[in-house]
């Protein structure tokens, strides 16, 4: 009986067998570590249940919470999609309704994690800036100062181009933002950082707004 013959095709298809097998490994943490935050948002009251998304980079991929997921709940509603398509990609359509905003985000920043709530105090700050003034918001506790320096306040439809473009631009050199009458993002170079600049821009906006507040009593 002859011996069997290992030949290059063999290694090669072991090759992408254990590469297959890291990849689901790894996309099982990270989908994990999506989870995990996605109910640490709710818990600290960064957003309500069905508002906000989360995606981590892993390559030249990403994944995404789906839309009209609960934070809380992401189990099963987080998808995989290119960074960078060649062609609408058939997964966008139950990804997050702002995918292009992460995309953009991933493509202007080295940012690896990009975190979107609705907390209460930042989107009124954002609400009281006005068009022609400066779009920013400027912390007035220390710590706040220390870690945003400014939150800059950007304008764009939910899930709009305007949107992505701006969220893009402002956070090159910023690493949270507010969206006008809408919400924040974060950017990080994890989850967990991107995580404490979302908790940061509302700690901040909510001294401010009290702050404020007592002065004008």
């Amino acid at each position: 009986m002859g011996s069997a013959v290992y030949t290059e095709t063999d290694e090669n298809n072991d090759t992408l067998k254990c590469f297959s097998v890291l990849l689901l490994y790894y996309s099982h943490n990270e989908m994990q570590e999506l989870i995990k935050y996605g109910k640490k948002i709710v818990e600290s009251g960064l957003a309500h249940s069905h508002f906000g998304n989360v995606s981590k980079r892993v390559g030249d991929q990403m994944l995404i919470s789906t839309t009209g997921s609960m934070l809380d709940e992401l189990e099963g509603q987080i998808v995989t999609v290119p960074i960078d398509p060649a062609s609408p990609d058939e997964l966008d359509v139950i990804a997050s309704s702002e995918v292009n905003v992460h995309r953009a985000i991933y493509k202007a920043t080295s940012a690896l994690a990009v975190l979107h709530g609705h907390s209460k105090y930042a989107v009124v700050m954002s609400m009281l800036c006005k068009p022609g003034e400066q779009m920013q918001i400027v912390p007035e506790d220390s710590e706040s100062i220390y870690f945003l320096h400014e939150i800059p306040v950007v304008t764009g439809g939910i899930g709009s181009e305007e949107l992505a473009r701006n969220a893009a631009q402002a956070l090159r050199d910023h690493k949270g933002l507010v969206v006008q009458g809408h919400g924040t993002f974060a950017r990080g170079a994890t989850v967990d950082e991107a995580f404490v600049i979302l908790s940061s821009i509302e700690h901040a906006c909510m001294v401010k707004y009290l702050c404020d507040m007592a002065r004008n009593k």
